[in-house]
């Protein structure tokens, strides 16, 4: 699911590149308002509507849904993924026309469940005794809230009032909060299960309740890696409304405890803005 997930934004990213300077090559004319002059100097009404974006700083909002893929390898466990929340502000600097360099702080929070289901008990693999009438059941859901801080590089093509464009980078972030809540059960029958009382084994119905914050569960941090699709729709010269599609995938592992399954975090997000550029003066 992960690799499919990245060829999903990675071919419409490549795609874009390639076909950048072929479909948005011509930048839109300027248009000034040639019956307000003095001095032959352009007034603020005449302002471009595509201003310069070299050198200039840009600010705004964004947020949307967050729909996470936790990635499992070789653990038999299952995995239900849960639609959240991404959020923040944003603030940039044009390093040319088309490339900006872009620093995020962002609140984000992840939500998933983990599930796990045997029937059927053992002594050893070698045993010939099964209590098929014994099994263990795991259903905690966990909620991770994090502070993102994402680094990004963002190329950007006008054409008209809109731009379209992909970006690339890297985030940490860090855990706030985390909290759980569920149940793990164990049923060792007193018939099924009698063979085992010699080593130990306590026949009988045992419950676990997990509900609150947790310490030591959840990784302090992650650090991954970003791509993403953008679009925007200037409304002024100052203001524009934003679009931003972007794949997340996360290299730290979600547990912290050793005795947890190893998991991968990686999330694909959906957000709208509103961005605000200081134009340059020229």
């Amino acid at each position: 699911m992960r690799h499919s997930l990245t060829l999903l934004f990675a071919i419409p990213l490549l795609l874009f590149l390639v076909a950048g300077n072929q479909l948005f090559g011509q930048r839109p004319v300027p248009r000034v308002d040639t019956s307000i002059v003095s001095k032959g100097v352009t007034s603020r009404k005449a302002l471009l509507l595509f201003p310069n974006k070299k050198d200039s700083w840009v600010i705004g909002i964004s947020g949307g849904a967050m729909f996470g893929n936790i990635n499992m390898a070789g653990q038999n466990y299952s995995i239900k993924d849960k639609k959240t929340f991404q959020a923040g502000l944003i603030a940039g600097y044009g390093l040319s026309e088309d490339v900006r360099i872009q620093l995020e702080l962002l609140f984000e929070r992840r939500a998933f469940a983990l599930q796990r289901f045997i029937n059927g008990f053992m002594l050893s693999d070698t045993s010939e005794h099964i209590c098929w009438e014994c099994y263990y059941a795991y259903d905690v859901s966990y909620i991770s809230d994090y502070l993102q801080l994402p680094l990004v590089f963002n190329y950007t093509r006008q054409r008209g009032s809109f731009s379209f464009g992909a970006e690339a980078g890297v985030y940490l972030a860090l855990l706030l909060v985390n909290n759980q809540k569920g149940t793990e059960e164990l049923y060792l029958d007193p018939v099924g299960a009698d063979s085992f009382v010699s080593f130990g084994f306590e026949p009988g119905y045992s419950r676990v309740v997990y509900s609150g914050a947790t310490a030591n569960v959840i990784n302090t941090y992650d650090t991954g890696l970003l791509l993403g699709l953008t679009g925007g729709y200037q409304l002024t010269s100052n203001f524009a409304l934003t679009l931003n599609g972007r794949l997340q995938l996360g290299f730290t592992g979600v547990f912290e405890n050793p005795q947890m399954p190893m998991l991968n975090f990686s999330s694909y997000t959906l957000r709208m803005g509103l961005s605000y550029q200081f134009n340059r003066q020229e």
